[in-house]
């Protein structure tokens, strides 16, 4: 079973992602911020990071980059998840390694098949 972190300091987002994505027959694990999900990485393998953009405590940008950092997640697939939908916050979560950009409201069928590209691709 392939394991997603989901991170998103908004718990209703949260709540439904990883509801969608259980009944996919993913094994979700949550964090409500950057740290706590590199925390959560340091313990334990995923297959799969959804990174929210504005968080408190470490934003999913500085997040992102810490992530890339370390070259033992060099693989991990990571997609951002977003409502700031202009071009230039796009194009510095792909600079700063994300493997994609999803914007909310996002389509639930595009959020799980965006999740199973990622990791088949890597």
């Amino acid at each position: 079973m392939k394991k997603v972190l989901v991170v998103d300091d908004e718990m209703m987002n949260r709540d439904l992602v990883c509801k969608i994505l259980r009944k996919e027959g993913f094994f979700v694990i949550e964090a409500v911020n950057g740290k706590e999900a590199l925390s959560i990485l340091k313990n334990d393998r995923v297959d799969l990071v959804l990174m929210d953009l504005m968080m408190p405590v470490m934003d999913g940008f500085e997040a992102i980059e810490a992530i890339r950092e370390e070259s033992r997640y060099d693989k991990l697939p990571l997609i951002a998840v977003t409502a700031l939908s202009d071009g230039e916050t796009r194009q510095k979560v792909l600079s700063l390694g994300a493997d994609g950009c999803i914007l909310k409201p996002f389509v639930l069928f595009e959020l799980v098949e965006s999740v199973k590209r990622a990791i088949q691709k890597r």
